[in-house]
């Protein structure tokens, strides 16, 4: 079967950010079920012309070798529509184009022309925009929409909107609505959303998580755990959800663990100031980004996920599970892991003020902490590899007749 596999115009990778392992996972199941992969990098860039090229970015591609049959750079074309009654008139019937300004022909019939001279059978369109161009293009073949994470819902959690912000957000939940519905499968690797998807129209959705490469551990000599958070601040998620846990609990911390220390891996180029002078504290060390994890999660170390909302996926729960690390969350965040257990491969919060609590006893019990590494790791290893979750991704699509 030949996938055109349509991804933004950004790294592909395991370890890069959030967005970058779910694209790095999907595609690898694709390839291990022998697909013949067609990945376009499709730049959503602000331009009149629509291109296609081979000349695409060697760092957002040098970790997928063998993994895919060909590769190009797609640059959409962004029409912006004239005059304010076309613009009204977008905005009452074709939300669409009101939004998103590459929902044109110009870039529908690039879309044509490729699928029909590759002989494309399916389009699997990672993350929301590149869902919204497929659906809207009238390919005339199966769109699976690989669904992260619901605008109109992470809007809402940044700031305070305007009138004029919420109409758009109104306006744009209305097309996501619509592509859900419409696509004619999606797979999530949020268990929550990939049911909250069942409820607004499309029974065909499957929840897979998130798969990562089996590491070997490391052997962890420190005689205190450290705390750890992961992930790089252009994550709402993430910097929200870090500068929350220091506004909260750090200080509480501090004063009940004189010596705790806290790492923070991720790049820092997204915190907000307030966020930054928070970490200028002397036990907190800002690593910044790492590309072998392996040298900072040690097993048994303590992993925080603070974030008070369930939203999207938490794309680094597989990966803390692989380094054995003990899980500390909030239950909002975890939510869309099934596999998460309280108090057997994880501990699970009400809130901020639990996580102080909890994160407090698990610094003075390595008992507790050797038990819920061990099991975190073993969950890693029925769950969440390639080899795992690849007869589930065969089984959907035999079922949706895709062979």
């Amino acid at each position: 079967m030949n996938v055109l596999f349509l991804v933004n115009n950004t790294k592909i990778s395991p370890n890069a950010n959030g967005g970058a392992s779910v694209y790095f996972s999907h595609l690898q199941l694709l390839a291990k079920l022998n697909y013949k992969v067609h990945v376009l990098l499709v730049d959503f860039q602000d331009g009149k012309k629509a291109r296609l090229s081979s000349e695409v970015n060697s760092e957002y591609i040098q970790e997928i070798d063998g993994l895919y049959k060909e590769i190009q750079h797609f640059q959409v074309a962004q029409i912006h529509p004239k005059g304010m009654f076309n613009r009204i008139k977008t905005a009452l019937f074709q939300p669409e184009k009101f939004e998103y300004f590459f929902v044109n022909s110009t870039n529908e019939e690039i879309l044509k022309q490729y699928i029909s001279k590759n002989n494309i059978n399916l389009v699997w369109a990672e993350w929301r925009w590149t869902a919204i161009l497929a659906n809207y293009s009238k390919l005339n073949i199966p769109i699976l929409y690989a669904h992260h994470d619901w605008e109109f819902k992470l809007r809402k959690l940044k700031s305070k909107l305007s009138f004029i912000q919420k109409f758009h957000l109104k306006q744009k939940k209305r097309v996501e609505l619509n592509v859900v519905k419409s696509v004619y499968a999606c797979v999530s690797a949020s268990y929550t959303e990939t049911q909250e998807i069942k409820d607004y129209g499309n029974k065909n959705a499957l929840y897979i998580p998130l798969t990562y490469k089996k590491v070997e551990l490391t052997k962890n000599d420190a005689k205190t755990p450290s705390i750890v958070h992961l992930g790089g601040m252009g994550t709402t998620a993430n910097r929200i959800g870090l500068e929350r846990f220091l506004e909260v609990c750090w200080k509480d911390l501090k004063e009940q663990i004189p010596n705790v220390t806290l790492k923070v891996i991720g790049n820092l180029k997204y915190a907000s100031e307030s966020l930054k002078k928070r970490l200028e504290d002397e036990q907190i060390q800002c690593l910044g980004f790492i590309e072998n994890l392996q040298s900072e999660l040690k097993p048994y170390d303590l992993h925080i996920i603070p974030w008070e909302y369930n939203t999207g996926t938490r794309t680094r729960i597989p990966l803390v599970f692989n380094y054995a690390q003990v899980l500390v969350s909030t239950k909002a965040a975890a939510s869309c892991y099934p596999e998460i257990v309280h108090n057997q491969n994880s501990i699970l919060c009400n809130d901020l003020s639990q996580m102080t609590t909890q994160l407090i006893d698990l610094y003075n019990n390595a008992e507790k902490r050797i038990f819920i590494g061990d099991n975190a790791r073993k969950t890693f290893e029925e769950n969440f590899t390639v080899e795992e979750q690849v007869e589930k991704l065969k089984k959907f699509f035999e079922m949706l007749n895709f062979e």
